[in-house]
């Protein structure tokens, strides 16, 4: 893990949006340039067909592999804790994960931004509308 020094006032708003958002001040950072990344990365085309579409998240610098079924809405967790497991959303699927690796905290989750479409780097709701 690497610190990185920061300005009292970055300290500060860092610290409100993990306050905010009820994670760590590292998941901030992870958060943000997330969204950093999204904005800039063309996303492809995709299949409402039914095809699996490969996602992951980060979470506690632990990273967790799914694959998400447009047709379902399902999300099946292929790597990491809850593996082999399928989960009626993305949401539930998040869940499972922040309570099999920080059961100390409320686990609910958004899952449409929980999980990152591994090809993009884009969250998941990135592809929300495009699968409809």
């Amino acid at each position: 893990m690497r610190n990185i020094p920061v300005g009292d006032r970055t300290g500060s708003e860092i610290e409100l949006l993990a306050r905010a958002w009820k994670v760590t001040e590292g998941e901030v950072v992870d958060r943000l340039l997330d969204e950093f990344r999204r904005d800039r990365t063309p996303g492809p085309a995709v299949s409402s067909g039914g095809d699996s579409v490969p996602v992951h998240a980060v979470y506690r610098e632990i990273r967790v592999e799914g694959a998400y079924n447009p047709a379902s809405l399902a999300l099946t967790i292929t790597k990491g804790p809850g593996e082999g497991h399928k989960y009626r959303s993305p949401s539930a699927a998040a869940i499972a994960v922040v309570s099999a690796l920080n059961p100390s905290v409320s686990p609910n989750r958004n899952g449409w931004g929980f999980w990152t479409v591994t090809s993009t780097g884009k969250r998941l709701q990135s592809i929300r509308d495009e699968v409809r």
